[in-house]
């Protein structure tokens, strides 16, 4: 998934992209900085030092977040970088019953969010000096 593929969809679509990515971080499949990553990169397509000062945050803030699975920023810190898209952070509990098996429409959203983070991964690791 590029920019460009975004740009298409209407805005219930990328609502239903953004709430999709908001289910795989609630199941465990992606972590907050694949999602802040994702939606910065693809959503947005600012580098993360535009970003960094859009949210009022450091860059290393940012870099952190994204690059380190075991980051543990600060609510607020969660907050900026969610705001942009009309994400909130809120407590919630898992469900009782089993989640409903995923439709095709949620399996394809799925595999664009994963080939959106793979392909941001690989660039970051291209652009990154040894």
């Amino acid at each position: 998934m590029k920019r460009a593929d975004i740009a298409r969809l209407t805005a219930l679509e990328r609502k239903a992209l953004m709430e999709e990515l908001a289910a795989m971080v609630a199941i465990g499949e992606l972590n907050l900085g694949d999602a802040s990553r994702i939606l910065r990169g693809t959503m947005l397509g600012m580098d993360r030092k535009t970003f960094a000062r859009v949210v009022k945050l450091s860059t290393s803030v940012i870099a952190k977040l994204e690059d380190e699975p075991d980051a543990n920023p600060t609510l607020e810190t969660l907050n900026k970088v969610f705001a942009p898209f009309g994400g909130k952070i809120a407590l919630t509990f898992p469900r009782l019953e089993a989640p409903h098996p995923p439709d095709d429409a949620e399996k394809q959203r799925r595999e664009m969010l994963r080939s959106a983070l793979a392909r941001s991964k690989r660039q970051r690791r291209r652009s990154t000096p040894p």
